[in-house]
């Protein structure tokens, strides 16, 4: 078994909701600071990249071919458009396909993939990042097919800048949009936050509710819960449903069994004084044979109420076993066979039907025991002179559901129609033969609690029948 650790003090729900919320904010501001950084990038070398590639085509158009070669003539707006970036240092180079520098810088990195005697496709461009003394710079080479009295010559323009402003303009980009997104990031937590309170409000109710009520007040709580705790409140007033009523029960049992002890005390009091008082002797006898018979009355009584006590206490705590009521039955009729009290011999009939010999009541022995006992009591008491008792056990139907079938049945007078409901409540006692009034009581409350149902009747001999339906099923292994 494992055991569940109770935490020394009780956590913070708003703050664990706000710990996750906020890391959950501090995930999606790295994500989007990654993705921000890279845009600025994008758009700061889109910025730029306009220019270098327009210095790059006006060089690229002033190149013609003479008789005595290639002449590179570099236009002022060219010069002019690399200038417009203050503070970063520009670069060029004019050579032909075949690495030979025209003119300009001769020590210009070669783009990625290309050796200084490569050469790209006609009218096609490639920008690139590479460094070049001791600087990061960025670099465009564009290409272009010069007609010349021999023939077409291949001729590559690259020009490069310094990243110094576009690196100023990436972190302008960068922060400008990280300082929105932390205000954001800021009015959505004080949003999250105003909406955790908002939600957890009704949790302020009902502990208002409860810690104001009065200790014996136990109606169910009046506030109307979220979907996400309804699950919740319907458990706790199902509780405080199930404690009232067990409230209600205990203080009519406790009533009645103080009412019912001082009554009989009283009665037994009653006879010591009169035989105290009684100067003839077999008047005294007959006094005290009275008080002893109140006395057995008294410890009787005494035991019914311990035993109803302890069925109504154990339909909620006793643990589910596989009860077999044959056996008990069996158990009884040899503890009565046993018992010197007997005045009369009894005769014992047990009738098991085919079927409910491998019925097994999925319930607590003990208060089956107890129901079992009261009910063979219960015969003996009422019936006859030459007493007759009938346990008779059958498959039968609960519900829908297999059960067993279990009557016991007795040849004395019975119970009318009229009296059988009172007869199964709590000291109501029919008769004259001396019943403390709990052994029906008894047996109500332990089929019961066994989900069942009992049912009073007329036996074959005209005496009672009480009858007991339990959930059964068929577990019992057969001997091979």
């Amino acid at each position: 078994m494992f055991a569940t650790r109770i935490p020394d003090r009780p956590y913070s729900l708003r703050r664990r909701l706000m710990a996750a919320m906020l890391a959950g904010f501090t995930v999606i501001m790295a994500a989007l600071a990654f993705g921000l950084w890279n845009y600025a990038r994008d758009a700061a070398d889109t910025t730029f990249d306009l220019m270098l590639d327009g210095a790059a085509i006006a060089i690229l158009e002033s190149v013609t071919a003479t008789p005595s070669g290639i002449q590179v003539d570099i236009p002022n707006s060219a010069l002019e458009i690399l200038a417009l970036v203050e503070g970063d240092r520009a670069f060029y180079q004019v050579s032909t396909a075949d690495g030979t520098v025209l003119t300009g810088n001769t020590d210009l990195p070669a783009p990625p993939g290309l050796g200084p005697r490569a050469s790209l496709p006609v009218a096609d461009r490639q920008f690139f990042d590479a460094p070049h003394t001791g600087e990061a710079v960025r670099f465009v080479r564009r290409q272009l097919s010069v007609p010349g009295i021999t023939g077409p010559v291949e001729v590559a323009v690259q020009v490069g800048q310094t990243r110094g402003a576009r690196d100023v303009m990436q972190r302008d980009l960068f922060f400008r949009g990280m300082a929105m997104l932390a205000v954001l990031a800021l009015i959505g937590l004080v949003c999250v936050q105003s909406a955790i309170h908002l939600a957890m409000r009704p949790l302020a109710g009902i502990e208002a509710d409860i810690q104001g009520r009065d200790p014996a007040n136990l109606a169910p709580l009046r506030a109307q819960p979220p979907r996400e705790i309804a699950g919740l409140i319907a458990a706790i007033n199902g509780f405080m449903r199930r404690l009232d009523a067990s409230k209600d029960n205990a203080e009519s049992f406790i009533a009645d069994v103080a009412h019912q002890i001082r009554t009989s005390l009283s009665a037994l009091r009653g006879q010591l004084e009169l035989a105290s008082e009684t100067v003839d002797a077999a008047t005294q006898r007959k006094r005290v044979a009275k008080a002893a018979d109140q006395a057995s009355r008294t410890i009787r009584l005494t035991n019914q109420l311990l035993t109803h006590a302890m069925v109504i206490h154990r339909a909620d705590t006793a643990p589910q076993e596989a009860v077999d009521m044959i056996d008990i039955a069996r158990g009884l009729i040899e503890e009565v066979n046993r018992s010197p009290d007997s005045s009369a011999e009894p005769e014992f009939e047990v009738q098991v039907t085919p079927g409910a010999e491998d019925l097994m009541v999925a319930g607590d022995p003990v208060s089956l025991r107890e129901a079992m006992r009261n009910l063979v009591d219960n015969a003996l008491r009422h019936a006859g002179t030459a007493p007759l008792v009938r346990i008779a056990l059958s498959q039968g139907e609960l519900g829908g559901q297999t059960a067993l079938d279990l009557r016991v049945e007795d040849n004395g007078p019975g119970i009318a129609e009229a009296d059988r409901t009172r007869a199964r409540q709590r000291f109501s006692s029919l008769g004259s033969r001396g019943g403390s009034g709990l052994g029906l009581a008894i047996v109500e409350a332990s089929v019961k609690a066994h989900g069942g149902r009992f049912e009073l009747d007329v036996s074959p001999e005209g005496g009672l029948s009480a009858r007991l339906l339990l959930p059964a099923m068929p577990i019992r292994v057969a001997a091979a």
